[in-house]
Order: structure tokens, then C-alpha cells, then sequence
């Protein structure tokens, strides 16, 4: 951002990449997904990334809630002017060619 100030920055907010099971969510040792616990760690990595520099998070878990709640933090983080990326566009973009 300090060599490229115009360059928009997007960040992939999402937990599957830290599970060796590819699950979205925090997964409990029965198989449980823990949906609430998932949703506050994903709340820290898209702040985490606003104080990095992006300028647009792009959740592409399916926890139920998790937008609202990503919203809320990023805003009591101070991050009002930091995008939240539909996962509809995310996924109909070149971002997801290679899944496809």
C-alpha cells in the first residue's frame, strides 16, 4: 500500500485453510461445527487484515451470522471505510476460476 496507494487490496477471509479437515468452521473433535467460535476468529482475521491494508474483506465461509458480525468489529475496530465482497461476486469472479 505505501509503494501502490491507488492498488485496492482483497483479502480472503476464511478458516479452511488452517484445517486439515478443509471445513469452513471449527470443527470439535465429535464433528461438531462450532459456528459462534468460528464466527469470533473470523471477526479477528478480517480486522487483522483492515490493519494490514485491505481494503475489502471477502468472507467465503458459510457460517450463518458471520457478516453482520465481521461488520460490527471492523467498525469498533475503527475500519467504517473497509468493504465487505459478497461471496456471489467473490465466487463469480476470476478469483474462483481455479476451483471451478
Amino acid at each position: 500500500k505505501a509503494a501502490f496507494p491507488e492498488v485496492m487490496v482483497f483479502t480472503d477471509v476464511a478458516l479452511d485453510p488452517y484445517n486439515s479437515l478443509g471445513h469452513d468452521g471449527i470443527v470439535r473433535s465429535d464433528g461438531v461445527v462450532l459456528n459462534d467460535e468460528t464466527i469470533h476468529q473470523l471477526c479477528h482475521q478480517a480486522v487483522s487484515q483492515a490493519r494490514a491494508g485491505a481494503d475489502c474483506v471477502s468472507p467465503s465461509d458459510m457460517m450463518d451470522g458471520r457478516i453482520g458480525a465481521i461488520r460490527d468489529a471492523l467498525d469498533a475496530a475503527g475500519f467504517q471505510h473497509v468493504s465487505i465482497m459478497a461471496y456471489t461476486a467473490k465466487y463469480a469472479s476470476s478469483f474462483y476460476g481455479p476451483f471451478r
